[in-house]
């Protein structure tokens, strides 16, 4: 996204931001522009498809955000418990001073995935960027493929639920029992 229009860029930003705080359904495009500072014509003009596009392209930010910081912690860090523990700490320290960049993949899946095939498939589509990843980290760390494909499936559920738990909670602490938890999850 760094070479894209900056307009289209904070559009995707605000929009991405409010998904994450009220959901699709409570997003409007109005109020996407006003908070982005842009004219409803650059809306239409960078997604003429209106709201659904703009929602797949934040939710495409955020996979995209994610993945580059898990790589970041997954090629730093040999062994697959301590990466796993590390980008849980690192959501830890982002919930705590409230700097959460992205769309909460979870929630917004499960309010549009009998609703809206495109963002269901988007969502869909970021679970298996991330697994991908992870299943590459974990097979490097000797796991077969077949345990580290659900292996990694479990990371992403566990990362996903701690994340919404601690959204409604208010609290970090489901991401910190996730963090401390990891361990069992290799017969650790």
């Amino acid at each position: 996204m760094a070479n894209q229009n900056p307009t289209r860029k904070t559009l995707i930003e605000t929009t991405a931001r409010l998904l994450m705080n009220q959901g699709y359904n409570a997003t409007g495009l109005n109020q996407i522009t006003q908070l982005s500072g842009a004219p409803k014509g650059s809306l239409y003009y960078h997604f003429p498809e209106g709201k659904e596009q703009l929602a797949c392209e934040a939710i495409r930010y955020t996979q995209d955000k994610a993945r580059s910081e898990m790589m970041k912690v997954l090629q730093a860090t040999a062994d697959p418990v301590e990466a796993i523990q590390r980008m849980l700490d690192l959501m830890i320290e982002q919930f705590d001073k409230d700097e959460v960049i992205g769309v909460p993949i979870g929630i917004i899946a499960h309010e549009t995935a009998k609703s809206n095939e495109t963002i269901r498939q988007a969502c869909s589509n970021a679970y298996e960027c991330w697994g991908v990843e992870l299943k590459k980290k974990f097979v490097s760390s000797g796991l077969a493929e077949e345990e580290a494909q659900e292996l990694a499936i479990m990371i992403n559920s566990m990362v996903e639920g701690a994340a919404i738990m601690s959204m409604t909670q208010k609290s970090s602490e489901p991401l910190r029992i996730a963090s401390k938890l990891v361990p069992r999850l290799f017969d650790r």
